[in-house]
């Protein structure tokens, strides 16, 4: 009975109640809502948000996969073809290298321009790119950004990947957030100078001839980029989220206010899978290094890499080179390598605000022993984290993140080894996600 009137009082709804109920749904979800009833058939359509992704629809490993690569996008316009609604919140199109596409794909981009969008999201990269250099060795792309777009005033956010655009065309004046990937930007200063609100930049895998940023941005995130000068200058007086993932450069931190650093977060592990190392020695690395932890010194959550922790300790006297930092949350992303144990110590040393340790073991690799030249993890525990009282008091929390590759007894050690640290300082919580509180 219940279930019944629960039914009746979901019927009894207007249609526009219910069309605001369907667009907290995803897009995929909100299509199958189509074959409850006749009233609902056509209310899917009415919904602002539409999201076009070709990995929901189209199997790759199959043999017949252009056919329904063709059906998908036949799919998309017959959807857009029955859109009765003058606004939509957000548009989305997901599929990778368009050849033979570019019409099809122009007429839906123009759709969702005539129908004022604010959220839009072109992403024609191929899943198979494994590196920038895959989706930048093609001189022009298939599908160039409609002559509309630049001037949509409606537009508060865009995403933009392997698509041809004039950075200096852009007069979007509302755009707050925008996000690159796989292009060429030769000068991406001339594209910030036209869009004076823009808070939140993204630079995924592009080859950036120069990068001179400057603006009212207060998160920058940059991924994977090809920079040949090696050189990055910021000038960003609101900037709060700072992310990046690359090769070892030079930033320049001209006019940063550091103290409104909330999150940074630094990741160098390409360094690892390059033929030829960059730079010629460990220590002229970390040199680059320990002077952009100092320039990144006030962010009050700060996340590193193992190749950081392996470098840093071989900067030039790297214990006065380093000055302390503000952090309160530092999160160690780890293999455990027995290089890594001196940078953690160095690190630890020069937090004397932290509250909030986090450790992430990035992939199974045997626990270092001293036998392995290095120190094992329990000796790293005890001198460096519990028992130094020169860290102070300010430490709480320490959270270790089990893997999901550990399996039964691996899993049991892994909760004995956090008690054995619960163990060692009655004031630390130790916390073991995927496990236990221990305390």
């Amino acid at each position: 009975m219940d279930s019944i009137n629960q039914r009746d009082r979901i019927s009894s709804l207007p249609d526009v109640v219910l069309v605001m109920i369907l667009s907290f749904l995803s897009f995929k979800d909100n299509i199958k809502t189509s074959v409850l009833s006749k009233r609902w058939r056509n209310l899917c359509y009415e919904t602002g948000n539409i999201s076009f992704k070709e990995s929901e629809y189209v199997d790759h490993s199959v043999s017949d996969f252009w056919s329904k690569r063709v059906s998908f996008v036949h799919y998309m316009l017959n959807w857009v073809s029955r859109v009765p609604i003058e606004v939509i919140k957000s548009f989305e199109i997901c599929l990778g290298y368009p050849v033979g596409f570019e019409a099809e794909i122009k007429y839906l981009i123009e759709f969702s321009i005539s129908r004022q969008v604010k959220n839009l999201v072109l992403d024609f990269s191929s899943p198979y790119w494994r590196n920038t250099w895959d989706g930048l060795r093609y001189d022009d792309f298939v599908i160039e950004l409609p002559t509309l777009s630049y001037g949509l005033q409606t537009l508060e956010s865009l995403k933009i990947y392997a698509c041809w655009f004039d950075p200096s065309r852009f007069e979007n004046l509302g755009l707050r957030k925008l996000s690159i990937g796989w292009f060429r930007l030769k000068k991406i200063e001339s594209l910030l100078s036209k869009c004076p609100l823009l808070e939140s930049l993204s630079i995924i895998s592009c080859y950036l001839d120069e990068v001179m940023l400057a603006g009212n941005i207060r998160e920058l995130i940059m991924e994977n980029c090809i920079i040949p000068t090696m050189y990055c200058a910021l000038n960003l007086p609101n900037i709060d989220i700072f992310k990046y993932s690359g090769n070892v450069i030079v930033f320049d931190f001209q006019k940063v206010n550091m103290i409104l650093l909330k999150e940074v977060y630094l990741d160098f592990g390409i360094e690892h899978d390059n033929d030829e190392p960059i730079y010629s020695t460990n220590k002229e690395a970390g040199d680059i290094l320990s002077h952009l932890l100092n320039d990144l010194r006030s962010s009050r959550t700060l996340t590193v890499c193992p190749y950081l922790l392996e470098v840093i300790p071989e900067c030039n006297d790297p214990v006065d080179m380093l000055r302390d930092v503000v952090t309160q949350h530092l999160v160690l992303e780890t293999l455990l390598h027995p290089k890594e144990f001196t940078g953690i110590r160095l690190l630890l040393d020069h937090c004397p605000n932290l509250e909030t340790l986090t450790l992430e073991l990035l992939c199974p690799r045997p626990f270092p022993m001293p036998s392995c030249g290095g120190i094992s993890s329990q000796t790293l525990w005890l001198e460096n984290i519990s028992s130094r009282p020169e860290h102070g008091y300010a430490l709480e929390r320490v959270e270790l993140y089990m893997p999901t590759w550990l399996k039964g007894t691996q899993r049991q050690w892994a909760h004995f080894g956090a008690v054995m640290l619960q163990s060692t300082s009655n004031r630390v919580q130790v916390v073991l996600h995927n496990g236990w509180c221990i305390r």
